[in-house]
């Protein structure tokens, strides 16, 4: 009772210091317990988002909203942040790369996973898939495969990483480009 009572009170000094702070632990909490929205859930997070029981509503909403490829909310119109993986997810999808890649056959998935153990051991921050950089906004009568795009995100990752270098994968058809 004694640690409920001092989650609530948590809780309320959350909310009462920003509502969207108050919002955001709770979207956090629900991204690291809960792998999969089941659709009861969703129906349910949806009736407990439209409740008025805060000093805030109805100055402020949330709500289910479509998403665009670019990361805009389909309600509002903003720019939304992509949330890190949590460890169980970044679990999840690197055995889900090593069994697609098995799939191809046993050397594809051995290649995989002997070039993560040697991405691993040089430590690097960022790793960038040259191709789908080059190749981003470029769906239009005369877009191409663009280096100045790479250039850029190279720099900037530099920049964001005190000056180490990122690591740069090309397909081989890329780099005869």
């Amino acid at each position: 009772a004694e640690a409920a009572e001092a989650a609530e009170a948590a809780e309320a000094a959350l909310l009462a210091a920003s509502p969207d702070g108050w919002l955001r632990s709770i979207l956090d909490e629900l991204q690291q317990s809960v792998e999969e929205l089941s659709p009861a859930s969703a129906r349910r997070l949806r009736a407990e988002l439209a409740r008025d029981h805060t000093p805030f509503a109805p100055a402020w909403r949330a709500s289910f909203a479509d998403v665009t490829a670019h990361g805009v909310c389909g309600v509002c119109g903003a720019d939304l942040s992509a949330g890190p993986l949590v460890p169980a997810q970044r679990a999840r999808l690197r055995e889900g790369l090593l069994a697609a890649a098995a799939a191809r056959g046993p050397l594809h998935g051995l290649a995989l996973r002997a070039f993560g153990e040697w991405v691993s051991r040089r430590g690097y921050k960022y790793v960038v898939d040259g191709a789908n950089v080059a190749y981003r906004n470029q769906n239009y009568d005369g877009g191409r495969f663009s280096l100045e795009q790479v250039g850029l995100l190279l720099d900037e990752l530099r920049r964001r990483s005190g000056g180490a270098a990122p690591l740069l994968v090309l397909p081989k058809v890329c780099i005869a480009l």
